[in-house]
């Protein structure tokens, strides 16, 4: 792997990782749910971001599967977050 490679993936990690953070910190401080949800929804697309940087430096499988899970609960969550919202059964 070229030098330069190996530098954009390592500033591709730290631009998702600061993301994270900022992410994170949404996340706990709120204030609705709907916030919290879309806070957790960011933070599941960085973590896969990030295993698939990880997936393309080491050249490992099992990173990608890992992040195809992660990618599909996180959906799944997201629909089941919608209709409950839609439903009414959510208090904010």
């Amino acid at each position: 792997m070229s030098m330069l490679t190996e530098l954009l993936l390592w500033l591709s990690e730290v631009t998702i990782a600061l993301a994270l953070l900022l992410a994170l910190l949404r996340l706990f401080r709120g204030p609705r749910g709907a916030d919290r949800l879309l806070a957790a929804e960011t933070v599941a697309l960085g973590l896969v971001g990030l295993l698939l940087l990880q997936a393309i430096a080491g050249e490992a499988r099992l990173y990608v599967d890992a992040a195809l899970g992660l990618a599909l609960f996180s959906f799944v969550g997201a629909v089941v977050f919608a209709r409950l919202s839609e439903r009414g059964e959510l208090d904010d």
